[in-house]
């Protein structure tokens, strides 16, 4: 059964009537817009640590409210799908999430587009597979990956000449960043698919007229654990060739998400890849502004490979997690949620705790 596309069912929602209370005359007050989303990644193993953290986000969203997920990419383990009636769609993501009835915004990782076990990235046409499940009769409606990248506003309902509040600009990491590049699809040449993509994410950015702007990925722009930061990742360097070490990715963002000429600079990068949970810091490499988010606590864990390699708000290793988000005109919420014994840990009211909870204002 597909889902109502989500300005349809806001549409329907917003047809019934009700009697406004008597005040005078004065209208009340216009309620607060907000945005609310999830974040996770490194989900895919349809094992008991994917299931419980698909069942504590559908906890947590039938209590604080979700619009929509974002999946960080490396969504079917190990090496992606073979097709688009695939059962890991099922078994992968339709049974662990069929309580979160939301859309799931997915972006691709290197497992997702890899010819082996070992995910090396090499194979993107299995990433185009998720692309076409997107509109499959075998789908519940929820998985949304309608292109490769591609962008989004929110909320979905909006007056004429009204500012979205922010705006989500899907990525595709892994013609940059795979570990050996794909040589026999020209399509993701990872010089000429990078431009063409870059091409199209600097327009959006100049374009952007949301108060917020967010991107997701798979792929870390800076990160501490075991891939580490792009350009090195996996203690290599640009001096290697190819995409290995993922200078092509960190070029694709200094030029985008790091300039400031697009208004100001980003304000929040979200991506997975390492299997562990992350709010770092804005670096000088990146206009100071940026702040970056690695939620890769959908499944199996690790521990960090350098907790010091950048400064951060908080981090946490061996705890699988993800991250919740309330975005108004004037401020990002943030809360962190971790699993103890597969389970959210309540607080004395028997509610959710957050591990950790950061606010910023404009």
């Amino acid at each position: 059964m597909r889902l109502l596309p989500l300005t349809l069912a806001l549409s329907l929602a917003a047809c019934g009537t009700s009697q406004a209370p008597d005040n005078g005359g004065t209208p009340p007050p216009a309620a607060k817009k907000t945005v609310k989303f999830i974040a996770f990644g490194d989900a895919g193993r349809a094992n008991d640590n994917q299931n419980a953290v698909g069942a504590a986000m559908a906890q947590l969203c039938a209590l604080k409210g979700c619009d929509f997920a974002l999946e960080l990419g490396d969504n079917f383990y190990d090496s992606g799908v073979s097709s688009v009636t695939d059962e890991q769609f099922q078994t992968k993501f339709e049974l662990p999430y069929k309580d979160l009835n939301i859309p799931v915004y997915a972006t691709l990782g290197n497992h997702d587009n890899s010819g082996s076990s070992l995910g090396e990235g090499a194979a993107n046409n299995k990433g185009d597979y998720q692309v076409q499940y997107t509109t499959s009769e075998g789908s519940s409606g929820k998985w949304t990956l309608p292109a490769r990248y591609h962008s989004f506003t929110a909320p979905s309902l909006l007056a004429a000449g009204e500012a979205p509040i922010a705006e989500f600009f899907c990525l595709d990491s892994n013609p940059m960043a795979a570990t050996i590049p794909d040589l026999l699809n020209t399509k993701y040449n990872f010089i000429t698919y990078a431009n063409t993509q870059l091409q199209w994410f600097q327009a959006g950015l100049a374009a952007s007229k949301a108060k917020w702007t967010f991107a997701f990925a798979h792929h870390p722009y800076i990160s501490n654990g075991h891939h580490g930061n792009a350009g090195s990742f996996d203690g290599t360097n640009v001096l290697v060739p190819g995409t290995v070490s993922g200078t092509q990715w960190k070029n694709f963002l200094d030029a985008s998400i790091c300039d400031s000429q697009y208004n100001g600079g980003l304000d929040l990068m979200l991506y997975g890849h390492d299997h562990d949970l992350q709010w770092l810091k804005p670096v000088s490499t990146c206009n100071s502004k940026t702040e970056f988010v690695l939620s890769g606590g959908g499944s199996d864990t690790r521990d960090f490979g350098d907790a010091a390699r950048n400064p951060s708000y908080w981090q946490q290793d061996l705890t699988p997690g993800f991250f919740w988000f309330e975005v108004s005109e004037s401020q990002l919420t943030g809360e962190v949620y971790t699993l103890e014994n597969l389970a959210l840990p309540l607080d004395t009211a028997g509610k959710p705790k957050p591990a950790f909870v950061r606010s910023l204002s404009k």
